[in-house]
């Protein structure tokens, strides 16, 4: 009988501890554990059943399957700008570039020698068209032919960015795409911080793989909203991301493995997970 007590103390308190753990973690979502019921999860996060269904439109008989995604009411709060994201900077640590650059060589991504080069990849399908403005996104600042990605790359921009919209009402701006290394090298010239064009440390802009999303104008809570989710997505393997300040951007490099992720996407609200 002790043995049972101090073990099911034991497990009440890493149960506890978990929760501490979480607590102060912006949550606007819930991944649906075996054994879960709508009431324990509306109990656990301060809502109500019938708001569970209605923000998830869930039928009146309908029970979530294990691994389903929930949107909380917090999703409202983020909307409002009433959720607190306050997060840190996503400082580039040392060795970010060689990094990056080692993932890219891992996934066999070519890097751009020119634009003959671009072309192609484009008439093969290797890399996909990037529209100039769309409802959720808009593209500045960035040459026709060089409004180009890699399919998975232009998956997160199209998602992130109707989350963004989803939640914030307006379109967000990307700045930077595919580069070749002769654009490299001009960038370079006016701009010291940014990559070489060639080396171990080449930037990843020439994969294709790369995409820039603004700060210019955004507000602390969009650009917290930004980092959280970021985070959450380099956290699982699916990007590798960073702030940059002297150009306000954050600089994106996005997996492959991120095309299988956004398929199993039920709202793009819920990027980077719960």
């Amino acid at each position: 009988m002790h043995r049972l007590l101090v073990f099911s103390c034991a497990i009440a308190l890493t149960l506890l501890l978990a929760e501490l753990a979480h607590a102060g973690k912006p949550v606007w979502c819930h991944e649906v554990r075996r054994g879960d019921t709508l009431t324990a999860i509306a109990r656990r996060h301060r809502a109500s059943v019938s708001e569970l269904r209605r923000l998830n439109r869930l039928g009146p008989n309908a029970i979530p399957r294990p691994r389903t995604i929930l949107m909380l009411p917090a999703v409202r709060d983020l909307r409002r700008g009433r959720l607190d994201l306050s997060r840190p900077p996503m400082v580039a640590r040392q060795h970010r570039l060689r990094r990056e650059s080692a993932a890219a060589a891992r996934e066999r991504l070519s890097r751009m020698r020119n634009l003959a080069m671009v072309e192609h990849f484009r008439r093969s399908g290797l890399l996909v068209e990037v529209p100039l403005k769309t409802r959720t996104y808009y593209v500045e600042g960035v040459g026709s032919r060089f409004r180009v990605a890699r399919p998975w790359t232009r998956q997160f921009v199209e998602q992130i960015a109707r989350a963004f919209h989803d939640l914030f009402g307006r379109p967000l701006r990307i700045t930077s795409l595919t580069r070749t290394t002769a654009r490299q090298r001009e960038l370079r010239r006016t701009n010291p911080s940014a990559a070489p064009a060639t080396g171990p440390v080449q930037s990843t802009h020439l994969t294709g793989a790369a995409v820039d999303i603004s700060k210019r104008s955004l507000s602390e809570a969009e650009i917290a909203w930004l980092r959280t989710v970021l985070a959450r997505l380099k956290a699982r393997g699916l990007i590798h991301a960073a702030e940059e300040f002297r150009e306000p951007h954050f600089h994106v490099l996005v997996r492959k493995v991120y095309a299988t992720y956004a398929r199993a996407l039920r709202s793009p609200i819920l990027a980077g997970g719960c």
